[in-house]
């Protein structure tokens, strides 16, 4: 694409960051906004993006950072509030802003728009503050004004490299060896990273994507009894998990939410209670977590052994 400018929100986080890497191959110029221009230094040796140190929080400071630019790209979100601040909540983060990005790209003339929200956001039937907020996101992008083509992707539980779930699982798994874990059978379909860059990648310059919302979900679904599982055979850990009984799980949330970093709460609890898989029909990114999770966490197999085992099971 000739004379063309991407800017990113979120471009400093795990997808932000993979998704600037590819974005930096097709695009003259990629902006990423953050607010601690340190931290993602590694991108600004790349000729073509640039990093601006701004508070994106700040009407004026957005309007003109994403000026000129071709498309802009949303992805922030949080997963936990990190203190009283209206900006460090889930309203500040998914609603105020995502009001104020879309308002900055009327202003400038930015026609193309892209969110990433979560599976089963909802406004009105979230099962958590999380899923509420990022629903009514959703609604402010949806009601945006015409001249703004806007796309929006649901994705589950996203991997890859330096991810915060199986990353952070094995973790925790390392220094447990009989690990209690909170709701168990809770459901999700993990999806690559890289799988969520392409088809965002793929959908900048796709009309037929224009005031779409898409599911983003791997080609399996999972509880989360399994998954943790898996991380601690791919890891090479022999560790057992222990279910909590639903009480116990509500009493770990409101523990841990006071624990540095706020591992488990009690929203991310409710976030659980609604399964984070597509809708039936929805088509599937093919990339396993047997093709990339054995990288970073070890070398066993055994996704693939579960699936066998699985299958086995249902015959």
């Amino acid at each position: 694409m000739s004379n063309s400018r991407v800017t990113l929100l979120g471009g400093s986080g795990f997808v932000g960051t993979q998704l600037t890497y590819r974005l930096a191959n097709i695009f003259d110029e990629v902006v990423v906004l953050t607010r601690r221009a340190q931290r993602v230094r590694k991108l600004g040796t790349l000729v073509n993006v640039k990093v601006i140190e701004t508070d994106i929080h700040d009407p004026d400071a957005l309007n003109k950072a994403v000026l000129n630019s071709t498309a802009v790209i949303n992805l922030v979100g949080i997963l936990n509030e990190a203190s009283r601040q209206r900006q460090s909540s889930f309203t500040g983060a998914h609603v105020d802003l995502t009001q104020s990005v879309i308002d900055a790209c009327q202003a400038g003339g930015v026609a193309r728009y892209l969110h990433v929200s979560a599976l089963n956001a909802d406004a009105d039937k979230g099962s958590s503050e999380y899923l509420r907020t990022k629903g009514l996101a959703e609604n402010i992008v949806r009601s945006c004004d015409s001249s703004i083509n806007w796309t929006i992707f649901q994705p589950s539980i996203i991997f890859g490299e330096q991810d915060a779930f199986f990353n952070r699982f094995a973790s925790l798994l390392r220094a447990l060896p009989v690990f209690p874990l909170a709701v168990p059978e809770a459901k999700m379909a993990p999806v690559f990273v890289g799988d969520v860059c392409n088809v965002i990648i793929q959908s900048i310059d796709d009309p037929s994507a224009y005031g779409h919302t898409y599911q983003l979900c791997g080609p399996e679904d999972y509880t989360l009894r399994e998954l943790v599982e898996y991380t601690a055979k791919t890891a090479g850990l022999s560790r057992k998990v222990i279910g909590l009984p639903d009480f116990a799980a509500r009493l770990q949330a409101r523990i841990m939410e006071f624990v540095p970093g706020k591992p488990f709460t009690r929203d991310n609890y409710l976030s659980l209670q609604t399964p984070s898989i597509c809708q039936e029909g929805c088509q599937r990114q093919s990339t396993s977590l047997d093709a990339v999770v054995p990288r970073y966490l070890g070398s066993a197999d055994w996704a693939g052994r579960l699936q066998k085992r699985r299958t086995a099971a249902r015959r």
